[in-house]
């Protein structure tokens, strides 16, 4: 039950921002207490709306990064730190804000990608209720049909 109402609040933020979970290609890492979301994908996926009721910039140039910080299933505040490392081994600092909407937090950053690019994204969560640091890194190749 608890896992449903994980996946259910999760599933209500990605409805939020315009594009589905499966879609988002969102994954999940457990530590001790917390379970961290996180996902990539072009901005150009999200909805009108709510790309500029966040000033999210759509266009298929930018990307975009989610996390979100789940303590028993209600999300937390953290500090969210996410780097981005393209196969020349550059690394590009993402500055992850903090959205809000309906007590539900999450932390999004936008960056210029380029057709076909793969980019290793590499984040670290401090969550403000303790714990941490939790590390994760996933990698993600953004295409503009996407």
């Amino acid at each position: 039950m608890r896992f449903c109402r994980r996946l259910s609040a999760v599933s209500a933020l990605a409805v939020l921002l315009g594009f589905s979970v499966v879609a988002g290609a969102q994954q999940a890492n457990r530590f001790d207490d917390y379970e961290i979301h996180y996902s990539a994908m072009p901005t150009g996926m999200l909805n009108d709306q709510i790309a500029e009721s966040y000033g999210i910039l759509r266009s298929r140039t930018r990307g975009m990064v989610m996390v979100t910080v789940l303590r028993d299933g209600e999300p937390v505040t953290a500090r969210v730190d996410i780097l981005a490392r393209d196969v020349d081994e550059d690394i590009t600092e993402i500055g992850a804000r903090r959205v809000r909407d309906s007590g539900w937090v999450s932390y999004v950053g936008t960056f210029p990608v380029e057709e076909g690019e793969a980019l290793t994204f590499e984040i670290t969560v401090n969550p403000h209720a303790g714990g941490g640091p939790y590390e994760m890194a996933f990698r993600q190749t953004f295409y503009a049909s996407e």
